[in-house]
């Protein structure tokens, strides 16, 4: 199932399975208007959206229409206030008609986590207040059918994407561990499924685990989990002085922590906040 088939099956769950007729509907104009302050993100979206209900849900007319254009006034990645108009889409009435509330949910959602970013963003690291080399991470508890588009709108909020899957990184956690019965067995059974540039990440908790780790030598990114500010720090000390430029996450931390996170040495900093507490951003398409 690609991002297109996710499309389709959100135009579906609004419009059944009915067909469509544009026959002796006039040509109109829509504007795209953000009602709140935020990151705009969806944009791209857009165009294949009006394309697929035209082409999936209506019945070819009996005369030839005009196209349906779409004029893009705001990009994805870019602020927009209130009261803005982020496009103006024009073409037959019944599609956009039709396509109006599955766009405007894709942009608010995505629209939503983008802001959110932004917003933890400018609270944490602007103005020189923090260590602005550490970037911060998303990562999988989110819906797994809309996962490129969140990851997508991550991205345009200024943060940066961890891995999507099972299939494109390899991360040991404490479950493997436990299965496998011990660090260096759940290494063992992890590398056998690693690819060519395939990095091997591995979760730690504690600065014994850690140790072990560090000793076996074979990982190539540390995550230090639900650590305090001072045990982070002495688990940075750790890496730093084994003598292997080793990637290192902090996660399970409290966004409130983030400043003081971003001083210990890590490299990044993953957040499910980022995009599981995001407020959905007012968006409507209106007639004009």
């Amino acid at each position: 199932m690609i991002f297109k088939d996710i499309l389709k099956e959100r135009i579906h769950h609004d419009l059944g399975f009915d067909f469509f007729i544009k026959d002796g509907a006039p040509q109109s104009q829509f504007s795209l208007i953000f009602k709140e302050n935020g990151i705009v993100c969806g944009m791209i979206f857009v165009p294949t959206i009006v394309k697929l209900v035209d082409e999936e849900f209506f019945l070819e007319p009996i005369e030839p229409l005009p196209d349906v254009r779409i004029k893009i006034l705001k990009t994805d990645g870019q602020n927009i206030k209130a009261g803005e108009i982020a496009a103006e889409i024009s073409g037959n009435a019944e599609v956009l008609l039709k396509a109006e509330r599955t766009i405007c949910n894709l942009l608010s959602e995505l629209s939503g986590i983008a802001t959110n970013v932004n917003c933890i963003l400018n609270a944490h690291f602007a103005n020189g207040r923090s260590n602005r080399n550490v970037f911060l991470l998303d990562t999988r508890k989110d819906d797994p059918l809309m996962r490129p588009e969140h990851k997508y709108a991550v991205k345009m909020g200024g943060a940066k994407n961890h891995r999507a899957g099972f299939y494109d990184g390899i991360l040991i956690k404490d479950n493997d561990i436990s299965v496998y019965g011990g660090i260096s067995k759940a290494i063992d059974r992890r590398l056998r499924e690693e690819k060519l540039l395939t990095r091997l990440e591995i979760e730690v908790g504690n600065l014994n685990d850690l140790q072990a780790v560090i000793k076996d030598g074979r990982i190539d990114a540390i995550l230090l989990d639900n650590m305090s500010v001072d045990i982070l720090s002495k688990a940075v000390g750790l890496i730093s002085n084994s003598g292997k430029p080793y990637l290192i996450e902090a996660s399970g931390v409290k966004e409130e922590e983030i400043g003081k996170i971003s001083e210990t040495g890590v490299n990044f900093i993953s957040l499910s906040s980022l995009v599981r507490r995001a407020p959905y951003i007012d968006v409507s398409m209106k007639a004009v």
